[in-house]
C-alpha cells in the first residue's frame, strides 16, 4: 500500500512536469528573426517623406529643402519634426510576443493601429504598423509590412504609448509659419486685391537678370534688378499667423465665403507647389465703414478654420504695383 502510494505520488509529479513542460513550451517567445533596430531609421538626413495614418486621419510629411510640410498645405512645426526623426532612430525590439499572446495581439493590429512608412525619394525604408491595446496590459507593439510577427518595442527613456508619438491630428504638425521661403525657393509671386485691380501685381522670375513686377489689369511690367528682387522675397522667409479662431469659427468661415478678399497672396515654389492665402478685413461694429487697423481674417488654403493675421506682419509682402515703378 505505501509502495502503491508513493507510485501515485510519482506519477502525479510527472504528469504535473509534463503539464509545466507543455505549458512553457507554449508560451515561450518566438526566436527574433530581426535586429533589434530592424524598426528604426539609421539615416534620418535620407528621409524625404513621412507617412502614417491611424484609418480615419492620414498625416503626409514632406522634406522641401531644409524645411518641411504637411499634407501638400501647410508648414510643418520644425520641432515636432525634429522630435519624429529623433523618435525614428531609436525605437528598438524589446522582445518578440510570446506564443500564448500573439493571437490577441495580431487581432489588435486589425482593430486599432497606426500604419507608418518612412521613404526616401520614392524608395520605402521603413513601414509597419503599431498597436496597444487595454486588453494586453503592456507595452507597444510592432509589425513590418508584410510580416506575421508582431515584437514588443520601447523608445529609450520613454514609458507611455509609442503610437501616442505619431499623432494623427493637423493641427499638432501644421505650424504657425504661412510663408517661409529663401529668394530661391520662389518661382512666382501673385498680390491681387479684388477692390483694387490697378494694386495688384505678379512678381515672375525668368533668370537672375531678367525679373518682372507685371500689371495684372494690362500688358505693363517694370524690369527689376535682382538685389531689389532678393530685397522683397526675403520678406517671405517667416510671415505667421497669430492665430487660430475658436469661437463662431464656423459662422465667420461661411460668411467670407461669399466676400471677396482684401487682398489674396498666392506663391509658387521652384517645384511649382501653390500656397495661397486670403486676407478679409475685419469690420469695427462700433463705427460703420471702419475696419480694425491692426489685425485681419485671413483663410491659408483650402483650411475651413480661419486664422487672425498681423498687418504688422503682413506689410513687407503685400506691396502694391505701384510700390515698384520708382525702381
Amino acid at each position: 500500500m505505501q509502495i502503491k502510494k508513493y507510485l501515485n505520488y510519482i506519477l502525479i509529479a510527472i504528469a504535473l512536469l509534463i503539464v509545466a513542460i507543455v505549458l512553457f513550451l507554449k508560451d515561450k517567445p518566438g526566436t527574433l528573426k530581426v535586429d533589434n533596430k530592424a524598426f528604426a531609421v539609421k539615416d534620418t538626413a535620407a528621409i524625404t517623406t513621412i507617412k502614417f495614418s491611424n484609418g480615419r486621419n492620414i498625416i503626409l510629411l514632406e522634406r522641401m529643402g531644409s524645411s518641411w510640410n504637411v499634407n501638400k498645405q501647410f508648414n510643418a512645426k520644425t520641432g515636432s519634426i525634429r522630435a519624429l526623426l529623433s523618435l525614428l532612430t531609436n525605437i528598438e525590439i524589446n522582445s518578440p510576443v510570446s506564443n500564448s499572446m500573439k493571437s490577441s495581439v495580431l487581432q489588435s493590429f486589425k482593430k486599432n493601429a497606426v500604419t507608418i512608412l518612412v521613404e526616401s525619394s520614392g524608395k520605402v525604408l521603413k513601414a509597419y504598423q503599431i498597436t496597444e491595446d487595454d486588453s494586453l496590459k503592456i507595452g507597444s507593439f510592432m509589425m513590418l509590412k508584410d510580416d506575421n510577427d508582431p515584437y514588443m518595442v520601447r523608445v529609450p527613456g520613454y514609458n507611455g504609448r509609442i503610437s501616442m508619438l505619431f499623432p494623427c491630428d493637423l493641427q499638432f504638425w501644421r505650424d504657425k509659419t504661412i510663408f517661409r521661403y529663401t529668394p530661391a525657393e520662389i518661382l512666382s509671386i501673385d498680390v491681387n486685391y479684388p477692390a483694387n485691380p490697378k494694386a495688384s501685381f505678379s512678381y515672375e522670375f525668368r533668370g537672375f537678370n531678367d525679373i518682372e513686377i507685371k500689371s495684372i489689369t494690362g500688358k505693363e511690367f517694370i524690369k527689376i534688378s535682382k538685389d531689389i528682387a532678393h530685397t522683397y522675397l526675403l520678406n517671405f522667409a517667416s510671415v505667421p499667423y497669430e492665430a487660430q479662431l475658436k469661437w463662431r469659427s464656423k459662422e465667420i468661415f461661411d460668411s467670407l465665403r461669399h466676400e471677396k478678399p482684401y487682398c489674396q497672396i498666392q506663391v509658387k515654389n521652384a517645384v511649382n507647389q501653390l500656397n495661397i492665402l486670403r486676407t478679409y478685413r475685419i469690420p469695427v461694429q462700433s463705427k460703420k465703414g471702419s475696419f480694425d487697423l491692426n489685425r485681419m481674417y485671413a483663410v491659408h488654403q483650402n483650411d475651413t478654420i480661419p486664422l487672425f493675421v498681423k498687418y504688422i506682419d503682413f506689410d513687407p509682402i503685400m506691396k502694391e504695383y505701384s510700390d515698384f515703378s520708382g525702381h
